[in-house]
């Protein structure tokens, strides 16, 4: 059954134990802070029944039910491209915020179906029927899923097993007849405290003594013995009157550190238990997954960055000027390229033989969020120059109100004769949100979110075929 959002929203008035700022919520839903990115959750689920996406987010699974197309898992190249178009269209419908509800769980559910195939086919285990049993699950309750891939991690030197706390990675507490109990955290958990559902992985490879860390599972978001602790939205505490912030007030994200404090899990949600030469098979596949969907929605982010920026450099006159254009070309390479990568990672996608599952290819999901990575900075920069210092110091939205203050402001601060006034001030205050009220967080979060720098290289490095290329060197040197 496909939910709106607001049968959505009702469903996360469930008791789940969430903390913002010391205090406990008793409802995300009403919380003034996390009311936000929940009813942003929500409106991937109203998207369902909008007359321009509908054909587009709802599919049909084996059984002939409705489910989101996000769901569905992908076969072929036309599937891949279908979903990196997807996840940009809801980025754009979402004023350019991603949706991930979910998306990042069903990245984790196609890691989780190639992953334990081949776990059940060289064990004789029974994992993947549980995940095709959860997946089907989720679809068919139409569930948002957060997944808690990182750990905390104490010293990062030493493995899980060796840290002087246990409690350090996530680990299995307890073996019982019925399922196990777990005990850690994750942190930078996405959405967490507005899903229904989370999907834990372990996020590295582990040693033969790493036994207890190797584990994969779900639980619900109210499961007892969960807590998370949310980071503090400084972007929407700072979005005071209603002209600031017209993008951060609805839509945008909230991550929290999410302990599980003896959390009882069934075998029935049990996707891994010990098996520790799985675990970085499995993270490194969830990874490529959710790096497809962050090079797909960092596109569509890229797009309003651009946008925005040629629109203030038009309305201070200046979008003809050579360096003007420069910085428009840096922020539509960030945009395209991002997009290019998506779409020949579809392209050179590759078959596993046991699930039929396609997977995108991983050399150029990880160029494309390697150059992400390394040219959001500079892509920033080239925004903040076409804007201009008043993407910073212009006055407020309270002032603008001010009936004595808005005739001086209008004045003042005028720029091309074509641009209405109020139409200028507006793009400075869009401008300052993202640079300012978002642009601390984003600085972070497009550098490390979904895998840090090194990753990307590792990948790149393990991925590429130098076999033509020495070939050739081979053929110079014997001449």
């Amino acid at each position: 059954m496909l939910r709106n959002g607001m049968q959505f929203l009702e469903g996360l008035v469930d008791g789940r134990r969430v903390y913002y700022r010391g205090e406990l919520v008793s409802d995300v839903t009403r919380h003034p802070i996390l009311q936000v990115p929940a009813r942003h959750s929500a409106l991937l689920f109203d998207l369902h029944f909008d007359s321009d996406l509908q054909a587009h987010l709802v599919t049909t699974d084996d059984t002939g039910e409705p489910i989101s197309t996000l769901y569905r898992s992908p076969t072929s190249t036309e599937d891949l491209l279908r979903r990196s178009r997807l996840i940009e269209a809801t980025t754009h419908r979402s004023r350019g915020v991603f949706n991930i509800g979910k998306v990042i769980g069903s990245d984790a559910l196609f890691a989780l179906h190639i992953v334990t195939a081949a776990l059940d086919r060289a064990r004789g285990t029974d994992y993947r029927r549980r995940v095709f049993e959860y997946h089907r699950h989720v679809a068919h309750g139409d569930r948002a899923v957060s997944v808690a891939q990182t750990d905390v991690k104490g010293d990062r030197a030493l493995r899980p097993h060796q840290q002087a706390d246990p409690d350090l990675y996530v680990r299995i507490r307890a073996r019982r007849s019925d399922g196990i109990v777990v005990r850690g955290a994750k942190a930078h958990i996405t959405q967490a405290q507005v899903a229904d559902e989370l999907i834990v992985l372990p996020c590295r490879s582990l040693s033969p003594e790493d036994v207890d860390y190797a584990v994969a599972f779900a639980v619900p978001a109210n499961a007892p013995g969960i807590t998370m602790v949310t980071r503090p939205m400084i972007e929407l505490e700072g979005a005071r009157h209603p002209l600031e912030g017209p993008r951060v007030r609805h839509n945008t994200l909230t991550e929290a550190l999410v302990v599980f404090d003896d959390v009882f899990v069934p075998w029935e949600r049990v996707f891994l238990a010990g098996e520790t030469e799985y675990a970085s098979r499995l993270a490194l596949t969830f990874a490529l997954w959710h790096r497809f969907s962050a090079i797909s929605y960092r596109a569509a982010q890229a797009d309003l960055m651009a946008a925005l920026a040629r629109e203030v450099a038009e309305a201070n006159g200046i979008a003809d000027k050579s360096h003007i254009r420069r910085n428009l070309v840096e922020l539509i390479l960030l945009a395209e390229v991002q997009r290019m990568a998506a779409h020949l990672a579809a392209y050179r996608c590759h078959a596993d033989p046991a699930t039929g599952l396609v997977y995108p290819d991983s050399l150029c999901v990880n160029l494309g969020k390697l150059y992400s990575n390394t040219h959001y900075l500079s892509a920033t920069q080239a925004f903040i120059d076409c804007a201009g210092g008043l993407a910073a110091t212009a006055p407020s939205g309270d002032d603008w109100a001010h009936p004595d203050l808005r005739p001086v402001i209008e004045k003042y601060l005028t720029g091309r004769a074509t641009v209405a006034g109020e139409r200028r001030f507006r793009l400075f205050l869009l401008a300052r949100e993202l640079v300012g009220l978002l642009g601390g967080y984003e600085n972070v979060t497009m550098v490390h979110a979904e895998g840090s720098i090194e990753a990307s290289v590792i990948e790149i490095l393990r991925g590429y075929d130098f076999s033509a290329g020495r070939r050739l060197v081979e053929e110079l040197l014997e001449d």
